[in-house]
């Protein structure tokens, strides 16, 4: 059995990937089925909006700072994402909270960003 850290790692590295490629069916089973997202422009929206949101876009790196389980069913991972668009890096400090859902996937219930 995996353990939870390499899979919230795995994610969190994943979520990126998702979102430069426009990949919105991942994205959707990896968002609780309510989230609280805050952009890194201060802009607050919800599951939806930010489903509707999602295209195609620059490159981004994902550099995992620090996965902290908090007992066995809520996680916080924090992680800087890095948008490379040619020559041009903007970096952005993500905090995720997770939450177990019945089936034992990890879905991402918060999120907020800010640039870094």
């Amino acid at each position: 059995m995996r353990r939870d850290e390499d899979l919230l790692r795995e994610l969190n590295e994943k979520i990126g990937v998702a979102e430069s490629e426009g990949n919105r069916a991942f994205l959707a089973d990896v968002l609780a089925p309510v989230l609280a997202f805050r952009r890194a422009n201060g802009a607050f929206v919800d599951r939806t909006t930010f489903l509707d949101d999602v295209k195609e876009s620059a490159h981004r790196e994902t550099e995992i700072e620090s996965i902290r389980l908090l007992e066995r069913n809520r996680a916080v991972v924090t992680c800087t994402v890095v948008m490379v668009d040619g020559d041009q890096r903007k970096r952005f400090h993500n905090v995720r909270l997770f939450v177990r859902s019945g089936d034992g996937a990890w879905k991402l219930l918060a999120w907020a960003n800010e640039p870094a």
